[in-house]
């Protein structure tokens, strides 16, 4: 092979690996956008709410109830409106697991903004939602809070992180995120996701027992926990991907009294 033809061939192959390096790079921004832009997600589908918080019947009886602020009604039912737009978003903002930076539109809010309101308080693609869990019996009693993914489609629970800010009787700005495993499409399968702590089993994202013990409980009356939950999908999961457009995630939060002690 001469001289021209040789240098044809390398300027055609150099040519043709540009073109596959510019396709490359495009191929994963193109990636990294589309984690951030999965359409038709609803946490809730067409539904009132999203996310209901309740008490169960003993604890009803015992005079442990819910307020959305301590100005309103008590009840022992209440549910977070739903949000629209859902698209990912992301808590690993200025971590080596994220290229963005805090402040970003695709950051999650911080701790600080999320408590600042009572109610409802969430953004476009966040749903954040406070209130107050009240003993307004006349005896101590134990809790025990439990988190439950009611219903889920097409594996969107995989790419949701559910973070939970209590303020109460020992349980001073107690906060964590909670997500489920890294399944075999993320870097460590079956470890847990950055900063969180696992789900308590497969459907249920928590479960707290909040235990007095010896003779007295740990729900005094008068006492209240301040709750605030942050929902959201995780952007830089793996599996916040197009296989979960049209799904959806349902969740309960359940307050239920575990003992009632003697009233002196």
């Amino acid at each position: 092979m001469g001289q021209k033809a040789k240098l044809a061939e390398r300027i055609l192959y150099a040519s043709k690996a540009a073109k596959l390096a510019k396709a490359s790079r495009l191929g994963i921004a193109a990636s990294a956008i589309l984690s951030f832009m999965i359409f038709a997600i609803s946490f809730y589908g067409q539904q009132v709410g999203n996310f209901t918080f309740s008490v169960d019947r003993m604890a009803l009886q015992a005079g442990i109830t819910l307020f959305e602020t301590l100005d309103s009604d008590n009840v022992s039912r209440l549910i977070a409106p739903k949000v629209d737009n859902a698209d990912g978003m992301t808590a690993l903002c200025g971590t080596q697991y994220s290229r963005y930076v805090p402040g970003d539109d695709v950051c999650v809010p911080t701790d600080e903004f999320a408590t600042s309101v009572d109610g409802p308080n969430s953004t476009e693609t966040v749903l954040i939602y406070t209130f107050y869990v009240v003993n307004a019996g006349d005896a101590d009693v134990d809790l025990e809070v439990s988190l439950d993914i009611t219903n889920a489609s097409k594996g969107a629970e995989e790419a949701i992180r559910v973070r939970v800010i209590i303020d109460g009787p020992g349980n001073k700005d107690s906060a964590a995120t909670y997500a489920k495993v890294q399944t075999s499409r993320g870097e460590l399968p079956g470890r847990p996701e950055p900063f969180t702590e696992t789900f308590y089993d497969p459907t249920r994202v928590l479960f707290k027992e909040l235990s007095g013990g010896g003779s007295a409980g740990y729900f005094h009356p008068g006492d209240r926990l301040r709750v605030t939950v942050m929902l959201w999908y995780e952007g830089e999961d793996a599996d916040h991907n197009l296989n979960i457009v049209g799904g959806g995630v349902k969740l309960g939060m359940e307050f239920a009294v575990t003992k009632i002690y003697d009233e002196f």
